[in-house]
C-alpha cells in the first residue's frame, strides 16, 4: 500500500476542530481520554516490556483500544492519546494493512507524513488557535501549559506556528 508523500496538514487540522465542534468543546483543557471514550475507543495504560519502554503508545485496530505507556510523564500520555486518535481518524486503512508498526519515541522524529499527521491532530485538538487566541499574549508558556494541559514545548510549538512568536 502505497500512501501520499506530503502531510495534509489542512485535514488534520480540520478533522481535530470537527471532533471539537461535535463534542461542543470550547476552552481548555481539552481532555482526549473523555473523546476517545465518546468515540467507544478504549484507553488502557500498560507497562511495556523494557526493550519497548521508548514506546509512548499506540492504536490498535482490531481491539479500538489506544494502548499507552503508564510510565510516560502524564503530559506526555495526553499527547500520545492524542496522536493515537489522529492515527484512528485519519489513517484507519492504514492501521488496518500490514504497512501498520509501532514506532519508538525516537523513530517518530521521522519523515512520516502518517506521524507527522498525527502530531497535528494532536497538537490541533488540544490546543486549537480558537482557544489559544484568547490566552497566549497574557500568559506565559508555563501558565498556557497549565491550561491547555500539555508540555511547554507543545505550546511554544503552537505559538511558533500560529503566530510566528
Amino acid at each position: 500500500m502505497r500512501y501520499y508523500m506530503n502531510p495534509d496538514y489542512q485535514r488534520a487540522k480540520s478533522e481535530a476542530y470537527c471532533l471539537l465542534q461535535e463534542f461542543g468543546l470550547e476552552k481548555p483543557p481539552v481532555n482526549p481520554m473523555d473523546i476517545a471514550k465518546r468515540l467507544g475507543v478504549a484507553v488502557s495504560f500498560v507497562e511495556f516490556e523494557k526493550k519497548l519502554n521508548s514506546i509512548s503508545g499506540f492504536y490498535d485496530f482490531e481491539e479500538d483500544t489506544i494502548f499507552v505507556n503508564m510510565n510516560e510523564y502524564p503530559l506526555r500520555q495526553t499527547f500520545t492519546i492524542a496522536h493515537e486518535l489522529g492515527h484512528r481518524i485519519l489513517h484507519a486503512e492504514w492501521a488496518r494493512s500490514s504497512d501498520y508498526k509501532v514506532l519508538m519515541r525516537e523513530d517518530t522524529a521521522t519523515n512520516d507524513p502518517k506521524e507527522a499527521e498525527a502530531n497535528a491532530f494532536a497538537a490541533n485538538l488540544l490546543v486549537p488557535r480558537f482557544m489559544l487566541d484568547k490566552y497566549w499574549q497574557g500568559l506565559s508558556a508555563s501558565q498556557l501549559s497549565e491550561l491547555f494541559v500539555v508540555s511547554v514545548p507543545v505550546i511554544k510549538n503552537r505559538i511558533s506556528f500560529e503566530y510566528g512568536a
